[in-house]
């Protein structure tokens, strides 16, 4: 099968995989434990917890493990409320194109008596406006959460520009960086943002573990289950073995970053190209400042999880967006900037590439595009001939 679907989750790579066995197997320890093999597993959690610091440029204090990026994003907004001083009602901006794990639980919060949630918009882009951030800002406005790239369209946010008007104004600022770490360079935008999400399954290594960066400017507030897990902030042993793998995964995804950016720039380049080239019926989200491992396409006339299930019988793996929403019936709001009705957007399914995806795949993905909506063309039409006698 032709895996396009890297957006959802990757395979674990060799090392990430060995590095996992190993730990797993050799220090199988609790690393809060004080004997002898809990020590040994908490040396590997701590190598670990440097070895990422050192890949985003920052000090191993601040990096939190978790579970995976839905716990990492609810951690951190929890954290930071629980930073916050404010005695009054608590308001919070973020967007309505945030992954459905932070976007839904911002939807909880909302209905709380003592919190405001600001919903901004996208533009034509996909992008916030700046103008509207800054109109959106309160005085007791205490967290902003923005996204940096966007899961189904790809889309980059400008964290830059973001988080130099929020330290201006001292406002503390998340970003879900999920979907870039390790596709993109992040680490010159560490200075701008007061804290990040990040996970493993993306980057070729484990399921089930991910990460949080703290910023120094925050005094963070223990955790209300006392524990002494991950510097108070996060109750729960932690998976040595899998934080092990994480660690491997992400020094080898980001030390050939550039190699593998400039492979599926090319990628995604000959696969936009080639859609073109072939008539085939699926129309590319194309906009500015769009991290290239994520293609989204708009069908020109068959809903799109249809076409998703005719490339899986042709064994290629797509999506019709984030997996964490799969069988919600609203049409993702990533994507409405980009087309013109409801029915537009129930045709749109994702393609997401990495450096494993190779020149032979994109084309035997479009031989098998033509395959599928020629076939559906002469379905459409047999079945117009039989309607119209």
């Amino acid at each position: 099968m032709i895996y396009c679907d890297y957006a959802a989750t990757s395979p674990m790579s060799n090392l990430a995989l060995d590095v996992y066995q190993e730990v797993a197997k050799g220090y199988f320890g609790n690393a809060s434990s004080l004997h002898d093999i809990g020590g040994k597993a908490k040396d590997i959690l701590e190598n670990s917890r440097t070895m990422i610091a050192k890949l985003l440029n920052t000090e191993a204090r601040q990096i939190v493990f978790t579970s995976g990026g839905t716990e990492s994003n609810l951690l951190a907004i929890d954290t930071l409320l629980r930073t916050s001083h404010l005695k009054k009602k608590k308001h919070i901006i973020t967007t309505e194109v945030e992954h459905s794990s932070l976007y839904y639980y911002m939807k909880e919060l909302a209905n709380q008596e003592n919190v405001e949630v600001t919903f901004l918009s996208v533009d034509h882009n996909g992008q916030i406006r700046l103008t509207d951030l800054e109109k959106a800002i309160q005085p007791n406005t205490c967290l902003v959460s923005i996204q940096h790239v966007n899961g189904e369209t790809g889309v980059i946010q400008p964290i830059k520009e973001i988080g130099e008007r929020l330290q201006k104004q001292g406002i503390p600022f998340h970003s879900d960086m999920i979907q870039s770490f390790g596709k993109i360079d992040i680490k010159h935008l560490i200075p701008f943002v007061d804290c990040i999400t990040i996970s493993s399954h993306k980057i070729f290594g484990p399921k089930g573990v991910g990460a949080l960066y703290f910023s120094n400017r925050l005094s963070l507030r223990s955790h209300p289950v006392s524990t002494n897990h991950e510097h108070g902030l996060r109750p729960g042993t932690v998976n040595v073995p899998g934080i092990a793998g994480f660690a491997a995964a992400a020094s080898e995804t980001i030390n050939n970053l550039v190699q593998n950016q400039d492979h599926i720039q090319y990628i995604r380049e000959l696969f936009i190209q080639k859609l073109k080239i072939e008539g085939i019926p699926l129309q590319p989200i194309v906009t500015v400042n769009q991290c290239p491992s994520i293609v989204g396409c708009i069908s020109d006339f068959v809903q799109g999880d249809y076409v998703m299930l005719e490339y899986n019988r042709h064994s290629i793996a797509i999506s019709t967006g984030s997996a964490c929403a799969i069988g919600a019936t609203e049409v993702p709001k990533s994507i409405q900037p980009f087309i013109s009705d409801y029915d537009e957007g129930k045709r749109f399914v994702r393609f997401s590439f990495s450096h494993h995806t190779t020149e032979k795949d994109i084309h035997e993905i479009i031989k098998a595009s033509n395959r599928i909506f020629n076939r559906i063309k002469e379905e459409r039409q047999g079945y117009d001939k039989e309607i119209n006698g």
